[in-house]
């Protein structure tokens, strides 16, 4: 058994409840899940219904559900944690996978099915796809990351012709668009004036040199 070897980032830490009536199980679990870096037990539950209440308090990403449990099962437990939080993944823990059990979990929405007697691997590799699918709904409510600013594509294409020294009109066009950008950084007009150099342009060097020494006397 290997413990994973990812290490934790805040961003990708699952939050996980334990649901089963069995001390022992709950127990079994626990010590898997402290071989992933990145989950955070925040809820251990006897029952359904304290299932129920702790995924409303504690906001689990991950659930695991015993079946048959006091007061409430499983399945009606996971019914109602997911009618309140539909992205609650959850994945039901059997003693047996019988056909009606198994179409009962799937109509509530499970993740995944984890048959007793189950080892450490199974228990890892479930949370593994169970944490891909978390991933992809964080992704997915987070939106498309923000466009890039015209100031941003600009310093990109300046920096890409900088590190392979470009001084063609390419490298030149880059540079002098951004030096007329409010603002323009120092560096990137210090690499213009070694590229008109290098190229021998000095009318332009000129000009570059004594725009820099205007702003260096602006307070």
């Amino acid at each position: 058994m290997k413990p994973a070897s990812r290490p934790a980032t805040p961003n990708a830490v699952m939050r996980v409840l334990i649901a089963d009536d069995a001390p022992e199980t709950r127990r079994s679990i626990e010590l898997i899940l402290s071989l992933a870096p990145d989950v955070e037990l925040v809820g251990s539950a006897a029952n359904g219904r304290e299932a129920v209440v702790l995924a409303a308090a504690r906001r689990p990403d991950i659930a695991l559900v015993d079946v048959n449990m006091p007061e409430l099962n499983g399945i009606e437990a996971i019914r109602q944690m997911r009618a309140r939080r539909p992205e609650l993944v959850c994945i039901i823990i059997s003693a047996e996978k019988d056909a009606l059990t198994l179409k009962q979990a799937v109509d509530v929405g499970i993740a995944a099915y984890l048959i007793k007697p189950f080892t450490a691997e199974d228990v890892l590799s479930i949370l593994e796809k169970s944490r891909s699918i978390v991933l992809a709904q964080r992704a997915k409510a987070a939106g498309p990351p923000p466009r890039p600013s015209r100031r941003q594509l600009l310093e990109e294409a300046a920096a890409a012709c900088i590190k392979v020294r470009r001084t063609d009109d390419v490298a030149v066009k880059v540079l002098e668009t951004l030096a007329a950008e409010p603002d323009c950084p120092r560096v990137w007009l210090t690499h213009l004036a070694i590229v008109y150099a290098l190229r021998g342009d000095w009318g332009k060097l000129t000009r570059l040199a004594a725009y820099l020494e205007r702003r260096q006397e602006k307070p």
